[in-house]
């Protein structure tokens, strides 16, 4: 049974995550990032049928985008690769993983699998007097899956 002191203390909050990057089938944890999001979003068709006033959702499709911002440390993990397919012509994609851990210990994991760059990507952007960033944005080509989930108390 969960109680407000239950809820309270096992509360998880931005400094409980990170996220992994797959390589070589080892996970590497990606520590210049500092902040990222994983969104589904779900699209419905409209339907109104003839003498109906009211128009009804049919469910038609769904996609993930993986975003995240990371303090630029290095270039050898994502962006060499990157560039490097693009200047060859070919695609790329990645796996990530994305982990969070309850204070009580017990953690959390979403496999984000077939990940290709999507959108505009930062390259180099500076503004002095501030940390160097680069925003990242990737379609997930394949649905999250659940490696850990959370559980009740």
């Amino acid at each position: 049974m969960l109680d407000q002191k239950t809820l309270v203390k096992n509360i998880m909050t931005g400094k409980d995550g990170k996220l992994l990057i797959v390589i070589d089938n080892k996970s590497e944890e990606l520590l210049e990032i500092d902040t990222y999001s994983i969104k589904g979003n779900y699209t419905n068709l409209d339907y109104q049928p003839v003498g109906s006033y009211q128009k009804f959702g049919v469910p038609s499709d769904v996609s993930y985008t993986l975003t995240f911002t990371e303090a630029v440390v290095r270039d050898d993990v994502i962006m060499a690769p990157l560039l490097e397919a693009a200047a060859a012509g070919k695609n790329i994609s990645f796996s990530f993983r994305a982990t969070a851990q309850r204070p009580d210990g017990v953690p959390q994991t979403l496999a984000l699998d077939d990940c290709i760059p999507d959108g505009e990507f930062d390259l180099m952007t500076l503004t002095p007097g501030e940390v160097i960033k680069r925003n990242h944005s990737y379609r997930v080509n394949a649905a999250p899956t659940w490696l850990k989930k959370l559980s009740g108390f």
